[in-house]
């Protein structure tokens, strides 16, 4: 058995209580790092986990013959050595999927969950109306075997597009990610399998914990529109929608973002706190 534990940053503080993060794909823990520091440190003891293949985390050497499901696994026992032991847990795009599936796996572990500009599930389906094209998922796969690097940087770009300021925004962005590592090409080829095979959908439904759905209004991947579907399948769960921001809120609308988690966590640890 295949056994990797991902590769967490751990921003002390003073603070006693955890907060994780788990990024999307693409991404690595320096995507948003300065936000992390400057925003939450303040307010929580900080664990910046990075996927498989991604930024200082070793990729998962796996059969060829994987399926989805085993793939799926693989992912979370490797996300789950990096846990805390009691934690707030937050993901954002490919990490919220992951983050809802550890939230089930280990209800004693996670204190509240937050999706951010994230869903229960990545693609359409004849049930699923909000969310991105089984061909233009297949596009990304194929254009991935023959330039990996122009198909990462073309969806750092697709990430801001819609945002308020999206130009500059892209360019301060491009500017940021330049000079690091790109992910390793097994770890975005599983990272899109995973994007294309994982169903969240009746595991939201049962799962029992203080949510926050964060999504930007102008997200071109995770369309605002979901929260009508989200609201059916998780009605106690919050939503809120960042205004005049696309697939990173947190890069575009640092602070507004910062505010509503940080707004969600006070009132969470609120109504946990003993009588």
């Amino acid at each position: 058995m295949i056994k990797t534990t991902c590769h967490s940053d751990i921003l002390d503080s003073d603070q006693a209580e955890s907060l994780t993060l788990i990024h999307g794909w693409g991404a690595d823990n320096q995507t948003w790092l300065s936000w992390a520091k400057n925003q939450l440190q303040p307010h929580y003891q900080l664990h910046l986990i990075e996927l498989p293949g991604f930024g200082q985390s070793p990729s998962l050497d796996l059969p060829k013959n994987t399926d989805d499901q085993s793939l799926n696994e693989a992912w979370l026992m490797a996300l789950a050595e990096a846990l805390p032991e009691r934690t707030h847990l937050l993901g954002w795009s490919l990490g919220g999927l992951l983050a809802q599936q550890l939230a089930a796996r280990y209800p004693d572990k996670i204190q509240s969950l937050t999706c951010l500009a994230s869903t229960a599930r990545f693609t359409q389906n004849d049930g699923w109306q909000w969310a991105v094209s089984p061909p233009l998922l297949a596009d990304f796969i194929q254009a991935l075997t023959i330039e990996a690097s122009t198909v990462v940087k073309k969806f750092w770009r697709l990430q801001l597009q819609g945002s308020d300021n999206a130009r500059p925004l892209m360019k301060q962005l491009t500017a940021q990610m330049q000079d690091r590592h790109l992910p390793s090409l097994t770890g975005l080829m599983q990272g899109l399998r995973l994007l294309k095979a994982i169903d969240n959908r009746q595991l939201l439904s049962q799962l029992n914990l203080p949510t926050l759905w964060l999504l930007g209004e102008k997200d071109p991947l995770i369309p605002a529109e979901i929260l009508q579907d989200i609201q059916a399948l998780q009605p106690h769960s919050q939503i809120q929608i960042i205004e005049g921001a696309s697939h990173m809120p947190f890069f575009s609308h640092p602070q507004p973002t910062a505010e509503a988690l940080l707004q969600f966590l006070h009132t969470t640890s609120q109504h946990k706190a003993p009588a």
